[in-house]
């Protein structure tokens, strides 16, 4: 039985980070959404791994600027601030001029 207890938390992190993921990704591209009607180029590449002891990474470029998101500095900028959306705007805004 604890088998099926330990896959069944497993499989509801899986599914909680997949939501996570996916609403990162809505809010980043958002967030950026407004650089192409300057002709800004940019890139968001999402990393991840099978395994669940890796969890995913953000790859964020504008023109020459580059860094990485983590989830460990999003939980951070959480901390500060009072949602995901708010956070991320804060990530960009210290990360890129182009939000200042």
């Amino acid at each position: 039985m604890d088998n099926w207890n330990d896959k069944n938390t497993w499989e509801q992190s899986e599914i909680h980070i997949d939501q996570l993921t996916g609403e990162i990704d809505q809010i980043l591209h958002k967030i950026i959404n407004g650089l192409e009607d300057l002709g800004i180029a940019y890139g968001i590449i999402r990393e991840f791994s099978y395994n669940p002891e890796e969890p995913p990474t953000w790859t964020i470029s504008i023109e020459e600027s580059k860094t990485v998101l983590t989830l460990d500095i999003l939980f951070q900028y959480m901390s500060l601030h009072r949602n995901i959306e708010d956070a991320l705007t804060h990530f960009m805004h210290d990360h890129f001029p182009y939000f200042t």
